[in-house]
């Protein structure tokens, strides 16, 4: 989940993060790593993971997949 949570928009697009930017960011405040799970001896994903699984999220119509399912499980509910 901490790869969601990586291209969150309230994590980087929100607030107009590069990959780049939120590479740094990541590694850089406390907040971010909290918000991922990770602590600071963790590996963080540097800018060319972040864009490589943006891209194969992408590819794979991944969100529009994981919200179809939360929709679904909510009407169970």
């Amino acid at each position: 989940m901490m790869w969601f949570d990586v291209q969150d928009p309230n994590l980087a697009g929100f607030v107009g993060l590069s990959d780049v930017q939120a590479e740094f960011q990541i590694r850089d405040r406390l907040s971010f790593l909290r918000f991922l799970g990770l602590s600071p001896p963790d590996r963080t994903p540097d800018a060319t993971t972040i864009w490589l699984f943006r891209a194969q999220r992408t590819q794979a119509n991944a969100v529009e997949k994981l919200f179809k399912l939360f929709d679904r499980w909510s009407r169970w509910l």
